[in-house]
């Protein structure tokens, strides 16, 4: 597990204690490189601010219904860009519709949570979307990276 505390990580919610209570989950498994983004807009801005710094988030997290810009929208404009397809979207809401799950997944979501999640649910969640960072970044190391 040790690995995860190099991730970097994106929260983009529109409310304040979900950014902090996912902040503080993923400070227990030991990942400290935590930023957050209050709407869809400010998430596009640091994702791409990231990685044009050389530093891309590895993980960002992503409210369905944001200000400005949904989280599905954030999802698909990145979705859209090869240069981010080994990086982790991971949707963060409340809508628990089949339709709106498949529509994200479909949309290119790496994982979808249901709010509220508990820590230990969370946690869960976190060690599945690092396997799949493992497994792209073994498949595209050569191409993107």
């Amino acid at each position: 597990m040790s690995q995860l505390s190099t991730l970097r990580v994106l929260i983009a919610d529109d409310h304040f204690l979900i950014r902090q209570f996912v902040r503080n989950t993923l400070k227990e498994s030991k990942i400290e490189n935590v930023q957050t983004a209050a709407d869809g807009n400010e998430a596009i801005d640091l994702v791409q601010k990231s990685r044009q710094a050389g530093q891309p988030y590895d993980i960002v997290f992503l409210d369905w219904n944001m200000p400005t810009i949904s989280g599905l929208e954030v999802l698909s404009y990145f979705r859209a860009k090869p240069e981010y397809a080994d990086t982790a979207f991971v949707m963060l809401t409340a809508e628990s519709e089949q339709q709106n799950i498949m529509k994200a997944i479909k949309a290119g979501a790496t994982s979808y949570i249901v709010k509220p999640v508990s820590p230990a649910d969370l946690g869960k969640k976190l060690f599945e979307i690092n396997e799949w960072l493992k497994r792209k970044r073994q498949v595209s190391g050569g191409i993107f990276g």
